[in-house]
């Protein structure tokens, strides 16, 4: 894997201007929408990327019964579906009902897309780029490429919130040090969905006790916000609700990418012993989390940001494909560095670690899939490796930020002037 990148101490650099930067990212993006036309038609029924939308629905759901005032975790919602978020998820979800849910559907995808362009924009924009025309036209480039990657894909095709709560992070944590409320965006991100919640946690292990506080207060408003609007549901998620992982699915499906998941299948049981499971949850929070402290100690704010998030995915007792879409800012980090790096071979990194997250088709006996490596059947020996692939990806990816940073004071990005502009011309092919 690749050296992480390093901080960007001015703003004013500027994308490639050669044709070929933006002439790659353009094929890459006409590919992406020919595998979504051809080899799993968009039109397609249930696996096609419009066709789907089933968990933004039983938000709706969940937003109806808060209407109705009747019972948030009494009952399956819409396709037998539980709700599983907190209280405050289901209030700001109650607005869905005033439109269809076909329309529903259909802002969720849209609203999908302008969020991955948004985060794919702010990452960009957090690592010093100039928010030029070069800029807007290669994020919406890289923003069709992205949606073939797993975590992507199935988020739109869901109608999953998993995007919004990134880019809500991204941008909250993006903002210099200090900043009016910086940590709100964290708040609400984890009164939404809990697993932001170890975002309060780095916040603490790197000593931005500002940031912390207003964290806190900001979910805590969120809770309070949920009792106020709906008591006995509020009551009924803290005392009991919380602790019911099984709502979500079982422990050892393959869709399952948390270190839960993978123990349980190489295991081979139902589920994890729990000290078994609390040893590695912790021995990986520690690793994630010693790699975003040292990143931010190196002033790479978003590197640190994307290590937590990833972080989260791994511990989480349960952790879905689509959770892992904090890759797309590491996808970012990796072509920025390779951007700086000024030889054509530093392209095999973003290379290497977007092909385990790209989607896989295979044909079940009654459809053709677009689905996670994870999926994919696979020899006896391969198995184990596909089946924790997005777990196997994290370690990896912290190790390396760990060796490539343990030494040194804190340092700049590579070097990208701006008066070449990044232009490829200047790139050495080694």
């Amino acid at each position: 894997m690749m050296p992480p990148p390093r901080a960007t101490p001015a703003a004013g650099r500027a994308l490639p201007s050669h044709p070929l930067f933006l002439g790659s990212l353009g094929a890459l993006a006409l590919a992406v929408v020919v595998a979504h036309d051809r080899v799993v038609p968009m039109g397609y029924p249930l696996w096609g990327l419009f066709q789907n939308g089933l968990d933004l629905l039983v938000y709706r759901s969940g937003g109806a019964t808060v209407l109705r005032s009747d019972g948030l975790y009494d009952h399956a919602l819409h396709g037998g579906m539980w709700f599983t978020y907190p209280p405050f998820s289901a209030v700001l979800f109650a607005p869905l009902n005033a439109v269809s849910a076909e329309l529903t559907t259909i802002l969720g995808y849209l609203a999908n897309f302008g969020i991955l362009y948004a985060v794919v924009l702010l990452c960009w924009r957090q690592l010093g780029y100039r928010t030029d025309r070069r800029l807007y036209v290669a994020t919406g480039l890289m923003t069709v490429t992205f949606t073939w990657l797993e975590p992507v894909r199935t988020t739109i095709w869901l109608g999953q919130i998993n995007l919004l709560l990134m880019v809500l992070i991204i941008w909250d944590l993006g903002r210099p040090e200090g900043s009016r409320l910086r940590g709100i965006g964290v708040g609400i991100a984890t009164g939404i969905k809990l697993t932001p919640g170890l975002f309060i946690v780095e916040l603490l292990v790197t000593r931005q006790w500002r940031a912390a506080a207003t964290a806190i207060a900001g979910f805590l408003a969120t809770v309070v916000v949920g009792f106020v609007v709906i008591f006995s549901d509020s009551w009924s998620y803290w005392t009991a609700v919380i602790l019911h992982s099984t709502r979500i699915g079982e422990t050892a499906w393959p869709a399952n990418q948390s270190a839960a998941g993978v123990l349980a299948r190489w295991l081979d049981v139902a589920d994890p012993p729990l000290m078994l499971w609390l040893l590695c949850a912790a021995v990986l929070t520690a690793l994630g989390l010693g790699a975003s402290w040292l990143a931010h100690k190196r002033g790479q704010a978003l590197l640190a940001t994307t290590l937590c998030g990833l972080t989260s995915a791994a511990v989480s007792p349960f952790s879905w494909g689509h959770h892992w879409v904090w890759f797309v800012p590491l996808l970012v980090l990796a072509m920025h560095r390779a951007l700086g790096a000024g030889r054509a071979t530093a392209w095999l990194v973003p290379a290497a670690l977007a092909l385990p997250l790209l989607c896989w088709t295979h044909e079940f006996p009654d459809s053709v899939q677009a689905i996670g490596l994870f999926m994919v059947p696979t020899s006896d020996a391969l198995a184990p490796f596909f089946a924790a692939v997005y777990p196997l990806m994290f370690v990896v990816i912290a190790v390396t930020t760990l060796i490539a940073l343990r030494q040194g004071p804190r340092q700049a990005e590579p070097e990208v002037s701006p008066d070449r502009n990044c232009d490829l011309p200047h790139i050495t092919v080694t």
